[in-house]
């Protein structure tokens, strides 16, 4: 799996990868996430890469410091795919998610690899107002065209390129590139830990 934590976070002010949620950074939240599915996680680094890699000590995850990251999302992209090329040249697939997406649940991303199996070439991605997004799960055929992606857009405009071979799943993709957005994520988060429990 791929996480990408590269950005300054110039629309939210400062590094939001960093900032807390439930007590603890935003990006570490998601990684223990995506730890859940016992699978490699390598994250991609850039602005602050030392104090993101800090934010995430003790868990076990590979940080691959992208030092192109002022280019945009797509250099960090083809940081992500190069690196599990490198390490994993087995890999049947790659997940690409997104350190800004606090409410991303294992078991969600659960379905997107238990579809891989179903379908293996197909492109299995989160539904944005039905548009395919991150998080995306990458079949290997798909791995030397995107790592040599670069620039400031990701693979949204490729997604869309590829018609039928993009499948959509309904995920909980909420982004947070805004304090507002924060705000938002944390009274949602509020209201579920105020809901009573069943008994």
């Amino acid at each position: 799996m791929v996480l990408l934590a590269a950005g300054e976070g110039r629309r939210f002010g400062t590094l939001k990868q960093l900032v807390p949620i439930d007590d603890e950074p935003m990006v570490r939240r998601v990684v223990r996430t995506l730890l859940r599915l016992h699978l490699p996680v390598l994250v991609v680094t850039g602005a602050g890469g030392e104090a993101v890699a800090a934010a995430l000590a003790g868990l076990s995850v590979t940080c691959i410091q992208n030092f192109d990251w002022r280019d945009g999302l797509g250099a960090s992209l083809g940081a992500g795919i190069r690196a599990v090329s490198e390490r994993f040249p087995g890999a049947s697939s790659a997940l690409v998610c997104l350190a800004d997406h606090p409410l991303l649940d294992a078991r969600a991303l659960q379905t997107l690899l238990e579809r891989h199996v179903q379908a293996p070439d197909r492109i299995i991605a989160g539904d944005h107002a039905g548009r395919p997004g991150p998080p995306v799960l990458f079949p290997a055929d798909c791995f030397s065209e995107l790592a040599a992606w670069h620039g400031a857009e990701g693979a949204q405009a490729w997604l869309r390129s590829q018609g039928t071979c993009v499948e959509r799943v309904p995920l909980d993709v909420t982004d947070v590139d805004t304090p507002a957005d924060l705000d938002r994520v944390q009274r949602q988060l509020a209201r579920l830990h105020e809901s009573p429990r069943e008994h």
